[in-house]
């Protein structure tokens, strides 16, 4: 972990894991009902097509464009962002076979807050950012499942619909 990192971790006050807690919550609460309504069809169908729409707007706030032309420049564009902003330590986008993506968050700012506070499962906000763009990229529907959420971060599998 780096200093800069340490010292953000040790500056933080613990309001703001209360906040990305609640935060997480909001979402998790957000997923299971859309899961409960329409089925897992529902981020493939809304969620994703937004988060594929929106994901260029960075770009307003003076980043650099992070989709690239496929899903290894995305992944790497993307990693680069969440490291940068020093909310992860490190990403992992693992290709287990044709079909079963990993995608992990080790050393997440949030996490240990966020995952304590939201107390449920759920699908981590960035892995659905990934699943949008593997989903964009490949042509093919994309479902995710609940991440394995840890206290340092999380571990998603995504699974292209063949």
């Amino acid at each position: 972990m780096s200093f800069k990192r340490k010292m953000v971790d040790v500056m933080m006050p613990k309001e703001f894991g209360a906040i990305s807690g609640l935060f997480h919550v909001a979402i998790f609460s957000l997923q299971k009902a859309i899961t409960e309504l329409v089925g897992s069809s529902g981020f493939r169908e809304y969620i994703f097509p937004t988060i594929q729409e929106k994901i260029g707007n960075v770009e307003k706030i003076g980043l650099k464009e992070i989709k690239g032309s496929n899903i290894d420049e995305f992944i790497d564009r993307f990693s680069d962002l969440l490291k940068k902003s020093l909310l992860v330590g490190s990403t992992s986008f693992e290709k287990k076979d044709d079909s079963t993506y990993i995608f992990e968050l080790d050393e997440c700012f949030m996490a240990k807050n966020a995952h304590t506070v939201a107390e449920t499962s759920g699908v981590c906000p960035m892995a659905m950012v990934v699943a949008s763009i593997l989903q964009e990229f490949t042509g093919t529907e994309v479902n995710v499942g609940w991440s394995d959420l840890t206290p340092k971060g999380s571990r998603t599998e995504l699974k292209l619909k063949l």
